[in-house]
């Protein structure tokens, strides 16, 4: 009971502490908390380091190297997809038996966690060398921290990561890659009454893309290209000049990114008058699992028995830095975070009787 109640004390200061992607001074207070909370005591840490144009990220070590004890790269994020002022909306709760809250479950609660592992280890006589990276820009692509994280994952022998986990509480074994696209349509303008023969219309040619959009994809590949935002167009009565759609792309094969690339800046549309470019690409490449990362999981699933309860493995459709991680040619196993629901859902959620299981799942694996 005594490390749940310090982990729920720790998740409270984190939720309460909104941190927007968007919102580099708010993720940095955030960060600052987190650094203050590991330096407490006689032993400093903790640091912080600036992601410009992004907020801070924070690392922090643990142990020394060990021959025979592989070294570990525990890695979050501390950014959420909700903008400030959604606490007012959505306050932190907690019943007893699950904690809500904006950020609570992707992935507060697993910075929390990693939090109380980092308290253990220093409190042991001796331990294997152990990092902890949180970032402060997961949710927008890492742009700004993925030199420190994938500098960082090289210097060790695994990476753990504590997003939230998948349904059930399995760990997340295998990710899709992700790209993002922007796609700009650039036509002639016209009287949509008078003279509408004259104008190449933007809009149109969106909607042509729109409909050949599922040409991109491969079922067989397990390849996926979503059109999710789109805008065009001024006035009700002017031919639309400019128009453009945003997709999402999702592979799980590492050629399909080359694929889908090529043939979204092939296309053309109908009427030739009408400009298309093509912005944007693939900036996470799938996390693959290898004989390296299954061997890992094996092992979180040995200790997951010992303590009681079954760790399932799934292959999941989002990506996270791990993906990166992975990519880098460390081994990593992802969604090792707390149980619970509505990741970016105003339901949001983790379930109390899992925190205090996660920290002796992970202190164990850290261990080896």
């Amino acid at each position: 009971m005594e490390d749940t109640d310090r982990i729920l004390a720790d998740l409270r200061e984190l939720v309460v502490r909104e941190s927007p992607s968007d919102n580099a001074d708010l993720v940095t207070s955030a960060a600052e908390w987190v650094r203050e909370r590991l330096n407490r005591g006689a032993l400093s840490i903790a640091r912080t380091v600036p992601c410009p144009p992004r907020g801070h990220a924070v690392v922090a070590s643990v142990g020394s190297e060990a021959e025979g004890r592989p070294s570990t790269l525990l890695l979050g994020h501390l950014d959420t997809v909700w903008p400030a002022g959604t606490l007012g909306e959505i306050p932190f709760s907690n019943d007893g038996t699950v904690v809500r809250g904006p950020g609570v479950f992707d992935m507060k609660a697993g910075a929390a966690v990693a939090l109380s592992v980092l308290d253990r280890l220093r409190a042991r006589s001796s331990s294997p060398r152990v990092t902890l990276l949180l970032v402060p820009d997961e949710e927008i692509g890492s742009s700004a921290s993925s030199g420190l994280l994938i500098d960082l994952a090289r210097k060790h022998d695994r990476v753990l990561v504590l997003e939230p986990s998948a349904a059930g509480g399995a760990a997340k074994v295998a990710r899709k890659g992700t790209g993002l696209f922007r796609v700009r349509f650039t036509g002639v303008s016209s009287h949509a009454g008078l003279d509408p023969e004259k104008g190449a219309s933007a809009l149109q040619a969106l909607a042509e893309f729109v409909l050949d959009a599922p040409k991109f994809a491969s079922v067989e590949a397990g390849t996926t290209v979503t059109p999710t935002l789109a805008s065009a167009g001024t006035r009700s009565n002017v031919v639309p000049e400019n128009a453009e759609v945003t997709l999402d792309g999702r592979v799980w094969a590492p050629s399909e990114p080359e694929r889908v690339e090529r043939e979204l800046r092939a296309w053309r549309p109908k009427d030739p008058r009408v400009r298309v470019d093509v912005e944007g690409g693939f900036d996470r490449p799938p996390l693959a699992e290898s004989d390296a990362s299954r061997a890992l999981f094996a092992s979180a699933q040995r200790i997951a028995r010992d303590l009681g309860f079954e760790l399932r493995g799934e292959r999941v459709g989002g990506a996270s830095d791990g993906n990166l991680t992975a990519a880098a040619g460390v081994p990593t196993l992802d969604g090792l975070g707390p149980m619970g629901d509505g990741a970016h859902a105003r339901h949001e959620h983790v379930l109390v009787a899992d925190l205090a299981r996660r920290v002796d799942l992970i202190e164990r694996l850290v261990l080896g």
